[in-house]
């Protein structure tokens, strides 16, 4: 759960990108190539969150790794989080400004799990009847769940689509159960 912490710095970025005409859906990309570099670091939000090292040498390190690299706005936005001391938060800062672009953009992200990899064409075929169904491009997802059986589940937001045998299967015994009794 995010909390207001997120929402402004995810606010302050989206509105900075919309004043200075940057490409939103850059930003967004931006952002989340920087989150996931960073996930990928084991220690860089310690270094970050470090009270040893201070915060000359923290804005060094942004500069070093990212300057030149990012758009402006996402560039001194590091450098805002960085002087702010709110690495720990920056994976939900991230989400947090990710579902404002999208907003904008009409994008719909999606995750979709089955029990055994979509084939291109039931890819297209879900992303297709998921866009008519929510009425927004879509971004999706995929995992495999072999305890599903067969079937697809559609997480969106906080909407979930069921249509896995291994659910239709519960719903069978919880009524045969329902009978006996």
């Amino acid at each position: 759960m995010t909390g207001p912490v997120e929402k402004n710095y995810s606010l302050a970025l989206f509105d900075a990108v919309n004043e200075e005409n940057e490409d939103l859906a850059e930003a967004r990309r931006q952002i989340c190539s920087v989150n996931e570099i960073i996930s990928g670091c084991e220690g860089f939000i310690k270094l970050m969150d470090s009270p040893a090292v201070s915060s000359e040498e923290k804005l060094n390190v942004i500069k070093d790794t990212f300057d030149g690299k990012l758009s402006r706005c996402v560039y001194n936005f590091l450098c805002v989080v960085t002087e702010g001391k709110r690495w720990d938060r920056f994976d939900k800062i991230c989400g947090e400004f990710s579902a404002l672009c999208n907003d904008k953009l009409g994008i719909a992200q999606i995750t979709v799990t089955t029990a055994f990899p979509l084939t291109e064409e039931q890819r297209e075929k879900v992303k297709k009847k998921m866009a008519d169904i929510i009425g927004k491009n879509i971004e999706m997802s995929e995992k495999t769940d072999k305890s599903l059986m067969g079937g697809i589940v559609v997480d969106y937001g906080d909407t979930r689509m069921d249509g896995s045998i291994k659910t239709r299967l519960e719903g069978l015994k919880d009524s045969f159960s329902k009978l006996i009794s």
